[in-house]
C-alpha cells in the first residue's frame, strides 16, 4: 500500500509529529488506548487490569443501558480523564444502527446520529456531576476524553456539549480510536471555532469509522491518523472541516472496510471484553 506523509511511530524512530497544526503524540495515544480498554475490564474499583497504568487514578465507573465511562485523574497529564467503552458486541451493535439524524441542539442544522445521541443521554447526568467532583479533589478544571467504537462518539458528543456549554472547563484533549461519523456537517464545522487537540485514530480496513456513511449526510470530525495493519507505521491525515482524505482511511472504501478484527487492534492493544484484561 502506498502512504503520502508517513512517520515512523515508536517502532521506527518518530513520536511527535506535526497534524494539522499540532503535534501529535503518540504517547498520549497509547495512555488513551490503554483507557479505552480498561473501560472494557474494569467493573470494580481494583485498579488492576493489564492496561490499568498506574499514572491513571480511577475514582468512579459511570454505567446505564449498556454505555459506559471511567473516570479519574491522570497524573503524568495532570488532566481528569474520562474514557468511555465501546459496545460488548460490536456486530450485534452495527446491526442496530438505525442511522437516523436528529436535532437536540438550539441551531436545528446540527445534527447527530440518534442512537449515539441517546447512548449519550443515558451517562450525561452523572458524567456532569461527577466531573465537577473531581475538579474539586484534584484541584483542575484540565479535561481528556477517550473512547473506542461506540464510544469515541459518545466522547464526541461529550466533547461538544463542553465546548459550548460548560465554560468553566477546559477541555485539552479528544483522542478516539475506531470512531464511527457522530454528526452532519454542520455539527463538524461548528469544532472549528475551538483549539482542541483531537487524534481520530483510525486502523487499517477497521469498518466502524465508515459508518453511517458519507453519502447520508454524514462528517467526521479531523484529524484524522491512520495506522498501517501492523500499527507500525502511521499517516498524518489531511482531512479537515469540510472534506475526509480519501488517502487514508477511505481508500479501502467502499468495499473493502470490512475487517472487525482492526477495530480491535489499536497500537498494538486488543480491545473489547476479549481483549487485554
Amino acid at each position: 500500500m502506498k502512504y503520502n506523509n508517513i512517520v515512523l511511530n515508536s517502532l521506527g524512530c518518530l513520536v511527535l509529529s506535526s497534524c494539522n497544526g499540532y503535534q501529535y503524540n503518540e504517547n498520549l495515544a497509547l495512555t488513551s488506548i490503554n483507557l479505552c480498554q480498561a473501560s472494557y475490564c474494569v467493573d470494580t474499583y481494583e485498579w488492576d487490569c493489564a492496561t490499568c497504568e498506574d499514572d491513571n487514578k480511577l475514582e468512579y465507573i459511570i454505567e446505564n443501558h449498556g454505555a459506559k465511562a471511567l473516570m479519574g485523574f491522570n497524573i503524568e497529564y495532570q488532566n481528569i480523564f474520562v474514557a468511555f467503552r465501546g459496545s460488548e458486541n460490536i456486530l450485534n451493535w452495527l446491526d442496530d444502527i438505525q442511522f437516523r439524524k436528529i436535532s437536540p441542539f438550539e441551531d436545528e442544522n446540527i445534527k447527530v446520529e440518534k442512537g449515539f445521541y441517546k447512548a449519550y443521554q443515558y451517562l450525561k447526568p452523572d458524567l456532569v456531576n461527577k466531573l465537577n467532583m473531581l475538579k474539586v479533589k484534584y484541584n483542575t478544571n484540565n479535561i481528556l476524553l477517550t473512547g473506542h467504537s461506540l464510544g469515541a462518539s459518545i466522547s464526541t458528543l461529550f466533547a461538544y456539549d463542553i465546548l459550548n456549554d460548560y465554560d468553566d472547563y477546559v477541555l485539552n484533549y479528544l483522542i478516539t480510536f475506531g470512531s464511527p461519523r457522530t454528526g452532519n456537517s454542520y455539527f463538524v464545522e461548528d469544532f472549528k471555532q475551538y483549539n482542541l487537540i483531537h487524534y481520530r485514530i483510525t486502523h487499517y480496513y477497521d469498518m466502524v469509522p465508515h459508518v453511517p456513511q458519507e453519502l447520508l449526510g454524514y462528517l467526521h470530525i479531523p484529524s484524522e491518523i491512520w495506522y498501517n495493519e501492523e500499527n507500525s507505521i502511521y499517516q498524518l491525515c489531511n482531512d479537515n472541516y469540510e472534506t475526509e482524505d480519501n488517502l487514508c482511511s477511505n481508500t479501502c472504501g467502499p468495499l473493502h472496510c470490512t475487517s472487525t478484527d482492526d477495530h480491535l487492534y489499536y497500537l498494538n492493544v486488543s480491545l473489547g471484553t476479549n481483549g487485554y484484561c
